[in-house]
């Protein structure tokens, strides 16, 4: 839990919404719940404030410790509670007479390790320009060699390579059922379809990224 805060509005919310006077953040986590702060409303009442301000609620990258390294736009994240907990707790404050005002940003999205992690950013990866997520990320396909770059490599690709720190192997993607990855240490990446079977130098070459 954090300070309470004045939040200036320059703007009337829509009708019946109340204008957020003084705000109380709270710090999202595993350690503190939607549940949890429902259990605080009481006490978060009693100070005055007129509504609570979570920070981000979508589901984050593993082990997330503040919530913008979103990984799934379209969950509540279930490590907070999910919608169900979003939704006790929302009821929750309103019987008290506070508001909540979500911590939304849409334009941030994690690159997580494993990638899978992001399903929309693996599908990219794996499916280039034809991937139903590709007009998510700010790619120009027609640039270069239309690959995205992936700045993951600790030395160069042709010592990486030589020391056989890439290596190709089968993994179970949640979400994606079994498939031939590219692993590099604790990185995986999907391998494009039909190109498994090439020597890895050409390989690298034919994927929808680069490790640069």
């Amino acid at each position: 839990m954090t300070e309470v805060r004045q939040t200036p509005s320059r703007r009337l919310p829509a009708a019946g919404r109340p204008v957020p006077v003084s705000t109380y953040r709270v710090q999202l986590g595993a350690d503190l719940t939607f549940d949890d702060v429902a259990r605080r409303v009481p006490y978060l009442a009693s100070l005055g404030v007129t509504h609570v301000y979570l920070s981000p609620v979508l589901t984050a990258a593993p082990g997330s410790t503040h919530g913008y390294d979103v990984v799934a736009h379209d969950e509540v994240s279930p490590v907070l509670g999910g919608l169900p907990g979003l939704r006790r707790l929302a009821s929750v404050a309103h019987e008290a007479g506070l508001g909540l005002v979500l911590d939304i940003v849409p334009n941030h999205m994690a690159v997580p390790t494993p990638v899978w992690h992001n399903s929309a950013l693996w599908s990219v990866l794996e499916d280039g320009p034809d991937s139903p997520y590709a007009a998510w990320f700010d790619v120009d396909w027609s640039a270069g060699d239309g690959a995205v770059l992936m700045p993951v490599l600790g030395d160069r690709i042709g010592a990486v390579v030589a020391r056989g720190e890439l290596v190709l192997g089968e993994e179970e993607v949640p979400g994606h059922g079994a498939r031939v990855v590219l692993r590099y240490h604790d990185h995986v990446f999907p391998v494009r379809e039909g190109t498994e079977h090439l020597p890895l130098v050409e390989l690298l070459e034919r994927q929808h990224y680069r490790l640069p």
